[in-house]
């Protein structure tokens, strides 16, 4: 399926946003998720379908200062 990926086009195999997560190794948590600007709860996370050329945004926190 290809999507863009934080604004970059991206290629990957399977269909939902765990599927893209677990590819990515982006399963744990401090991630926000966005998919053509609407806000992905966490809770739907596993059955929410992506769609060929979806817009995904992750968003990472980070600890520091």
């Amino acid at each position: 399926m290809k999507i863009v990926l934080n604004d970059a086009p991206y290629e990957f195999t399977g269909t939902t946003l765990q599927d893209l997560l677990a590819h990515l190794g982006k399963e744990g948590a401090g991630i926000a998720i966005a998919i053509d600007q609407q806000v992905v709860p966490k809770s739907v996370w596993q059955s929410t379908k992506l769609a060929e050329r979806s817009q995904v945004f992750i968003f990472e926190s980070i600890a520091g200062g």
